[in-house]
């Protein structure tokens, strides 16, 4: 039976926990809409614009498994809050030390960012082993929601506050307000059954599991399925006839209808008896989205917008709750998680990299397209046999 000071813990890490969610990608994204304007006047070429899109996905997927490290050696509570301090001096390095700073800021944020995120399913792991689904679910869109705010906001913000320096120097202060919430958490009394010291998080023994590789992998296509999307998308919109604006609109409209996917993942997962029905349903409603956007009926765009967002919604939320759910206990999470994350972004991000090669096809529409569903097929065979029966674990965890 929780008790009141249980309950009360609970419900203000719920809030504090989705606040440090929705910066989770804020101030990374925030740059992408003003990247000309910063180009120009620190006088970047056009190439530099493609390491400079890799450098988050390759910090984010360095900090993971770093995060799995560093737990053995500071408080999983107190990393999260060092590792977001990490970031505030990364926001504050890429809006004032040029071109240096842009490149090591932007890497500064994608790692302490990337450890936060990492390590914070670990402390959830903790706290509320039994709402795992919903707790990913809620994760899953509040970083949909940072991401799509940063972008949408970046040229207004800019506007508003003079330049581009201090328009993405804005962006420190959220992050600075979860930091303090985050703090005062911590420092507030707590249940005594609340792991408080070091965990024990090593990746290597996870390395003989076939289900963590199975979790990794899954991850992995995701990551390298969404990022091809995001990068090429209203690109490839554009060619079909749409105007900038709409092109831009497709990409827009499939974010926001995340959102009803990530919430209601779990619901469908009762609803349709288990988590293989909905990767059965989801993942091949995303490929059908795909196709009819670039290839189907120049009309419908919206309604295929609509299904992508609510398939890849659903995949989103099912990759982070694989994570946390097929983990035995705390350590296991940060370590999966450092395994996960780590390949899914390193990896991905390194597939997807490749596979854009295809917009110099003579179709790239059909290309892309063919590319998509073979990731989608690999995020489907490797997220049916993450389902497998058993738990991944550590030979030993110490609190």
């Amino acid at each position: 039976m929780p008790t009141p000071q249980s309950r009360s813990y609970g419900v203000h890490f719920v809030i504090v926990f989705l606040f440090i969610c929705l910066n989770l990608r804020l101030s990374i994204s925030a740059t992408d809409p003003i990247l000309t304007v910063i180009m120009h006047d620190l006088g970047l070429r056009v190439g530099s614009s493609a390491l400079f899109a890799l450098l988050p996905v390759i910090a984010l997927g360095v900090a993971a498994p770093l995060g799995a490290g560093l737990v053995s050696y500071v408080r999983p509570r107190h990393l999260i809050a060092y590792a977001i301090l990490f970031a505030v001096g990364g926001i504050v390095w890429r809006s004032y030390g040029g071109i240096i700073g842009l490149y090591g800021g932007t890497l500064t944020i994608g790692l302490g960012l990337g450890i936060t995120g990492s390590v914070v399913l670990g402390v959830v792991k903790d706290i509320f082993p039994s709402r795992v689904p919903e707790l990913m679910g809620a994760y899953t869109a509040c970083v949909c929601v940072g991401t799509s705010l940063g972008a949408s906001t970046s040229d207004p913000v800019m506007l508003m506050m003079g330049d581009w320096q201090r328009g993405l120097l804005f962006w420190a202060a959220p992050l600075i307000l979860a930091l303090l919430l985050w703090v005062e958490l911590i420092e507030r009394a707590h249940p005594l059954n609340i792991r408080q010291d070091t965990m024990h998080s090593p990746i290597r023994p996870l390395l003989r599991q076939s289900k963590a590789w199975w979790v990794s992998i899954f991850y992995l296509f995701r990551v390298a399925g969404a990022w091809i999307i995001i990068a090429w998308l209203s690109t490839l919109m554009h060619h079909r006839g749409l105007s900038m604006v709409e092109a831009g609109l497709v990409l827009g409209l499939s974010t926001v209808s995340q959102l009803p996917g990530n919430l209601l993942s779990d619901h469908f997962v009762q609803w349709l008896g288990g988590r293989p029905h909905l990767m059965l349903i989801s993942i091949p409603l995303s490929v059908l989205a795909i196709w009819g956007l670039l290839l189907g009926p120049l009309s419908w765009w919206p309604v295929f917008a609509v299904i992508f967002g609510l398939g890849i919604g659903c995949v989103f939320t099912l990759g982070m709750t694989l994570i946390v759910d097929s983990s035995a206990d705390a350590p296991t999470t940060v370590a999966l998680s450092g395994m996960a994350q780590g390949m899914g972004f390193l990896f991905g991000g390194v597939l997807a990299w490749i596979a854009s090669d295809v917009m110099d096809t003579a179709h790239p529409a059909v290309s892309m397209a063919c590319v998509y569903s073979v990731f989608a097929v690999g995020s489907l065979v490797s997220g049916l046999c993450s389902n497998a029966p058993g738990k991944v674990s550590l030979p030993s965890s110490r609190r």
